[in-house]
């Protein structure tokens, strides 16, 4: 979803002001420039520590069976080329913290700010990046009380 946004960090501002700060959590998963051994992606060297943007081709199959050998002469998938954004390490973490803070957020567990985004974990795994989000609003608490 990243791609269809005017920039990555505008998509995670989006997702944090629609998530309720009350119980709600976000996932984030993108793809890894650094891939596993059991990866299909190829990414090319950019030759520096940032992301790189690639064109993936998506294969759309037009049977919804497995076609004969006779058949698969004669069939030719379309395939439609996509833009994805490779991201390299650290750089969807930047995002975050962009995004958090444009929004007026503290970064970190419940403090003395009225409200926030804690960042539960994020890493590697299978060639993407992941980062969980938590976020909270001690204002909501105390109006209730």
């Amino acid at each position: 979803m990243f791609h269809h946004c005017q920039s990555a960090a505008y998509f995670v501002q989006r997702l944090l002001q629609v998530v309720s700060p009350d119980h709600g959590r976000v996932l984030i998963y993108v793809w890894a420039i650094e891939q596993d051994e059991l990866s299909k992606r190829k990414v090319p060297s950019n030759g520096t520590i940032s992301g790189v943007d690639v064109v993936v081709p998506w294969v759309l199959s037009n049977t919804p069976r497995k076609p004969t050998k006779s058949e698969q002469d004669e069939i030719k998938p379309q395939v439609f080329n996509r833009y994805y954004h490779m991201f390299a390490k650290g750089e969807l973490r930047g995002l975050v913290d962009e995004a958090a803070q444009e929004l007026g957020l503290h970064i970190g567990r419940k403090g003395k700010s009225k409200r926030g985004v804690d960042i539960v974990q994020d890493g590697w795994e299978r060639s993407n990046y992941y980062v969980e989000l938590e976020l909270w609003n001690l204002q909501n608490k105390v109006e209730s009380l």
